[in-house]
């Protein structure tokens, strides 16, 4: 048997010391990362917790009221004049556009966590899908005191746009009830203008603002900034973050500018669709289009 020299001893004892540090070193890069994963992924948990328990009031109660609208409608000793049975639709009208939105938001972020969210492209009139959008909050603007002013000087006579006109208005609107929403009484301005093959839309508002360290996380899901028990508006904190996720599906981008007290203005930006060398439809009001069975 080969005799080992003390000087050979020790470089093996030493060499396996080494490897033990490093094996040791990685051990505790490894454990470190683990635990902020646990640490991301029991956050998340809460944050699905209260999503949960948030989105269960907003679609219960604008259930509840509709429903509550119907039985008075409905029932023998009901609103008979002509201008108490309007103000009853209209409430219903109301809360049914506020569970409409919230839903299809929801909806938008299911197909969006399944990978199933395809793009369906039609040739649509902006001009027209943003003042029919602009209509539909008409009356959440009133509620609230905002002027929504529509400024489509830019877009000239080239109104067409080819994209997918539900992820379109799901973005616009989502821009647009936030900036009703934290308006303060203040005009929202809408702006769309064309560069190129890009459509670039900007919704603006002269609300609290938002400050520069906070103006990363809006787009997280499931993120308010004035969650908890001083919660002052309404929404569940997963608009923004379908906002950005449908423009990543659009190869389309978003920038926010506008500090604390300053208000805040969203651009957007979305490359054309890629055009077929089919006929394609025409959307006045940004809704799609069939032909002869086939989709365009």
């Amino acid at each position: 048997m080969r005799q080992f020299s003390d000087e050979e001893i020790i470089r093996e004892l030493q060499g396996r010391l080494h490897a033990k540090d490093e094996s040791n070193h990685a051990l505790t890069a490894m454990t470190r990362k683990l635990k902020a994963l646990n640490d991301k992924l029991i956050e998340s948990e809460k944050l699905k917790t209260h999503f949960l328990s948030n989105i269960r009031n907003e679609i219960n109660n604008p259930l509840t009221s509709v429903l509550t609208s119907c039985e008075i409608i409905l029932s023998e000793g009901g609103p008979k004049d002509r201008e108490t049975l309007r103000s009853v639709i209209g409430m219903i009208h109301k809360e049914a556009f506020a569970l409409d939105f919230q839903l299809s938001n929801v909806f938008f972020a299911a197909e969006l966590e399944a990978g199933e969210s395809a793009l369906s492209f039609s040739v649509v009139d902006i001009a027209s899908t943003l003042r029919s959008l602009a209509a539909s909050f008409q009356q959440r603007a009133v509620d609230a005191g905002v002027q929504v002013l529509i400024d489509l000087s830019a877009l000239n006579d080239d109104r067409s746009f080819r994209t997918d006109a539900a992820k379109l208005r799901c973005i616009v609107s989502n821009l647009l009830s936030n900036a009703i929403e934290y308006g303060a009484g203040s005009p929202v301005e809408i702006k769309a203008g064309k560069t190129w093959a890009n459509l670039n839309i900007s919704v603006k508002d002269r609300g609290p603002g938002i400050d520069a360290a906070d103006q990363g996380a809006i787009f997280e899901r499931f993120k308010q900034l004035d969650g908890g028990s001083t919660k002052a508006h309404g929404g569940h904190g997963l608009g923004l973050s379908v906002v950005r996720a449908l423009l990543d599906v659009l190869g389309g981008s978003i920038t926010l500018t506008g500090g604390k007290g300053e208000g805040a203005e969203f651009k957007i930006s979305v490359p054309e669709g890629i055009r077929r060398e089919t006929i394609g439809a025409f959307s006045s009001e940004g809704n799609d289009f069939f032909f002869e069975g086939e989709k365009f």
